[in-house]
């Protein structure tokens, strides 16, 4: 298990990789709703068009559930905002 800095670390890699490709094609991550496995756990990410927490256009909503759950999905183990800059 990672700890939680590693994981917002990890979110944070993620959310400034999205703004760059988005930028690149005249967008911005508000509109993001992915989910992508990493290690023993299964993140979503949501940006501010989908997430009452992401506030602008380049934050990013994470919730963090254990990875391999089937059918009913579990709580989750860690939830929190990334809150960005402009690219």
């Amino acid at each position: 298990m990672k700890t939680l800095s590693e994981l917002r670390a990890f979110c944070e890699g993620y959310r400034l990789a999205m703004v760059y490709e988005r930028a690149f094609h005249g967008d911005t991550i508000k509109t993001i709703d992915d989910w992508l496995v990493w290690g023993d756990y299964d993140i979503n990410f949501s940006g501010a068009d989908l997430s009452g927490h992401a506030k602008s256009e380049n934050d990013l909503h994470c919730v963090v559930y254990p990875a391999g759950w089937v059918d009913n999905l579990p709580e989750p183990l860690h939830s929190f905002t990334i809150f960005g800059e402009t690219a």
